[in-house]
């Protein structure tokens, strides 16, 4: 057996020696006292933690930036609140109107279930042709209050402040609690004002037509043809129908240029559009 020789290489690790300790604790030393000294403010001495230290500091805004953010706050909300209610107010004004229309719609077809609109000989333009037309609708209407009938009669179903056309003359007939001529008024049980408008041969050529004034929010303001006010009309010897005003026209009666039924044709409008655009 021939023995072998074992060579080591040379780069084995050597064991530490003791100086090399020292000097290692000497480095860490001079390391802490660097950390002491840039955050010295930070942490104690002991057990120091440059990491922990720093994210452990409590952080806060001075009263200047919180006025301030605030001051932002209320501006941004001042630009865009008024937006944001108006689009609230017309989408609950177009839902009452959609109600209104199909509470009139319905109660037109029971009617005729009875009696053929063929069969209503209303009178042409008078107080006792209003009075025929509001008591053939009556009993298909949740009415809660009658105001009766006869000229610019029904006080109390009707706001107080006299109704304006949307060019921002006065409505067609109205004054302080009414609106048209020959009309009678009644409230519904959802607070809708309803006034019940008989127009005459000499308004509409084509024949004697019922008019339906409706204040889809009550009492409340604007009390504008074409904002809070529509008018929805029914040929009573004819179809029978509810029709929306300005059902089949191009709108131009949506306008400030049409008097005092300035505003008449948005009920159409704003029914089809679902929006207030004008």
């Amino acid at each position: 057996q021939h023995a072998q020789s074992v060579r080591y290489p040379d780069s084995l690790p050597l064991r530490p020696s003791a100086n090399s300790q020292v000097q290692d604790d000497m480095i860490f030393q001079d390391d802490k006292s660097w950390f002491r000294g840039s955050f010295g403010a930070l942490a104690p001495d002991k057990n120091f933690s440059p990491l922990t230290s720093y994210f452990s500091r409590k952080f806060a805004f001075t009263l200047a930036e919180v006025l301030i953010t605030l001051g932002i706050i209320g501006v941004v909300a001042a630009m865009t609140m008024p937006s944001l209610l108006n689009k609230t107010k017309d989408k609950e004004i177009i839902a009452r109107l959609k109600k209104t229309y199909s509470m009139l719609s319905q109660a037109a077809v029971m009617i005729q279930v009875q009696t053929p609109a063929s069969e209503w000989n209303l009178v042409d333009e008078s107080v006792d042709g209003a009075k025929s037309f509001y008591e053939l609708f009556k009993p298909y209407l949740k009415i809660t209050k009658e105001c009766g009938c006869g000229y610019n009669a029904p006080a109390g179903c009707w706001s107080k402040d006299v109704t304006k056309a949307l060019d921002g003359t006065t409505a067609r007939c109205a004054v302080k609690g009414s609106v048209g001529c020959y009309v009678c008024g009644a409230r519904l049980a959802d607070g809708t004002n309803l006034i019940f408008d008989l127009w005459g041969s000499n308004i509409t050529p084509d024949g004697n037509r019922g008019a339906f004034w409706v204040d889809v929010n009550g009492d409340k303001k604007p009390n504008v043809l074409g904002r809070d006010v529509f008018l929805f009309r029914i040929e009573p010897n004819k179809s029978g129908i509810v029709v929306p005003w300005g059902t089949d026209t191009d709108f131009s009666g949506c306008s400030t240029k049409t008097g005092d039924l300035s505003g008449a044709d948005c009920t159409a409008k704003v029914l089809l559009e679902d929006k207030f655009d004008y």
